[in-house]
């Protein structure tokens, strides 16, 4: 799925998935949603629920972040070889993740 590209709602291409975010549950992991943009840099170094980068770091690491968007996995419609498509427009995704209870 990762590098699948992502088609909103109404047929525009909008990214592409970059990561996948999943809760550890006690018999396994649930997929909660996917991060979409150019680049999960600074996802994939853990800043972004709750962990905040070192002061030096915070603005290198939100400019790396710009483009990102994160689906949640309720509003994943299809998932197909190289195509993942969503039943919301881009404009309504928010910029990050954040865990939920």
């Amino acid at each position: 799925m990762l590098g699948s590209r992502i088609v909103d709602r109404s047929g525009r291409s909008i990214g592409s998935v970059q990561d996948v975010v999943v809760r550890r549950d006690d018999d396994g992991y649930t997929v909660l949603g996917l991060v979409l943009g150019r680049s999960a840099f600074a996802g994939r170094l853990g800043f972004g629920d709750s962990l905040e980068p070192p002061t030096p770091w915070r603005h290198v690491l939100a400019w790396l972040r710009r483009h990102e968007r994160y689906v949640r996995w309720e509003d994943v419609v299809s998932v197909e070889t190289g195509r993942v498509t969503i039943a919301v427009d881009h404009d309504s995704l928010p910029r990050h993740w954040h865990q939920q209870a």
